[in-house]
């Protein structure tokens, strides 16, 4: 780490940089490792300088890495390279799913690649604590379960533990990169959990298969896992078809929820 701003030499453009491309030059220093994690960056002053911008421009650069939890800004102090973590890793493709529409079909298209070979793989590797983690999140999820009766703030509890079932298999795999891929798209499905809670029988269905993967992975029966994870999935997938095409919901979001839509709708899980 060092203090010294002039030894931290960016080479200006030959054209006055809007905020956006002062982001991505910066934002290519820290991912190309030359400003490594604690390292204090320039003043906004020095940037300014640097950069051939004014200072205002930097400070949106700035504010717009901080959002992206690449850099961290310490009052008084200064402007530092933020340690990347694999929260910090997704963010962009979280947003890339929000806001460039893709939708439940897509999402589930991709899940049907990933999830059955994240079972597989935690029925081999996961330990005893992996399997600790399954039966504490198999334990909330039936106490909900046995409670819910549509109660707004149940539906929410099971919303996000049923999140977390999958997200604990794909830890169980020890390979962080199972979880890097499959946590955006869980984080992007959680208006179609709320809205599938709602669905009769939909919430005791999600449990029953879950627990179902996890009796297959604490016996080390990796076939066994991948195939009911599978099974899990395109009943998921298919409730998903019905409900949408019955009004409840709409890619992945909840749009209305009346007798008719309940009715017309067959049980399956949220996730």
């Amino acid at each position: 780490m060092s203090d010294d701003e002039g030894a931290m030499v960016v080479v200006p453009a030959t054209r006055t940089y809007l905020a956006d491309e002062v982001v991505e030059r910066l934002a290519a220093s820290i991912g190309s490792g030359a400003w490594v994690a604690g390292t204090r960056l320039p003043s906004e002053r020095g940037f300014a300088e640097q950069l051939g911008v004014s200072r205002i421009v930097v400070r949106e650069a700035l504010r717009s890495l901080a959002e992206r939890g690449l850099v961290e800004v310490r009052p008084g102090v200064g402007t530092f390279v933020a340690a990347l973590d694999a929260a910090v890793a997704v963010r962009p493709l979280s947003r890339y799913i929000r806001h460039r529409h893709v939708d439940a079909e897509h999402l589930f298209e991709v899940r049907r690649s990933l999830e059955p070979d994240i079972a597989a793989h935690a029925a081999a590797r996961a330990d005893p604590a992996a399997h600790e983690a399954l039966r504490a999140n198999l334990q909330r999820t039936a106490g909900i379960v046995a409670r819910l009766e549509g109660m707004q703030e149940l539906t929410e509890a099971f919303a996000w533990v049923d999140l977390e079932f999958h997200q604990v298999l794909a830890a169980a795999t020890g390979n962080p990169l199972f979880e890097m891929l499959l946590n955006p798209m869980l984080d992007n499905l959680l208006d179609l959990r709320r809205a599938g809670t709602r669905v009769p029988g939909a919430a005791k269905r999600a449990y029953e298969d879950h627990r179902r993967i996890c009796d297959h992975v604490i016996v080390g029966d990796a076939a066994g896992a991948r195939r009911s994870m599978r099974d899990h999935l395109n009943t998921v997938e298919g409730w998903i078809v019905a409900a949408t095409s019955a009004g409840l919901v709409n890619d992945g979001e909840p749009t209305r929820h009346d007798a008719t839509a309940e009715a017309e709708a067959p049980e399956g899980g949220p996730t």
